[in-house]
């Protein structure tokens, strides 16, 4: 898997030497799948928090392309939607062990049989599989 980031903490992004907490200053709004492109977009946008720096950017999209593997297991039903919308961990995984989705490993570049898992503080999880995955931002 080749990525365009590093992942920072297990909760932020290293992009064009800039730190991007998703953890603190994103809040997530969804993700669209393109079965056709084998495409899956996850978005997020900035949270409006006054801890949150008034030139971070109004938005991110994380573009996988190439997919060939995707999970997302199910919120917890008791959740709030502020739990739904913060992201908790972002970590890579060998996709040797699909079967575990909460194993936090401390890893900053993918190898290229690592999926990518995003474990949301609602107990949502997504795991995919692809060969790329691009960050781009909305100023």
């Amino acid at each position: 898997m080749k990525v365009n980031f590093d992942i920072i903490d297990n909760h932020s992004l290293s992009f064009e030497k800039r730190l991007i907490d998703l953890h603190n200053n994103f809040d997530f709004v969804g993700f669209n799948y393109n079965i056709v492109e084998r495409e899956i977009k996850l978005c997020w946008k900035k949270s409006i928090g006054i801890w949150v720096d008034k030139n971070e950017f109004s938005g991110l999209v994380l573009t996988h392309k190439s997919v060939n593997y995707l999970k997302v297991i199910e919120q917890d039903e008791n959740s709030t939607f502020d739990d739904y919308a913060c992201l908790g961990e972002i970590t890579l995984s060998p996709s040797t062990l699909r079967e575990m989705n909460d194993s936090i490993i401390p890893k900053s570049k993918p190898d290229e049989k690592d999926d990518i898992l995003y474990l949301f503080e609602n107990g949502a999880r997504i795991r995919i599989h692809c060969e790329q995955i691009i960050l781009n931002f909305q100023i």
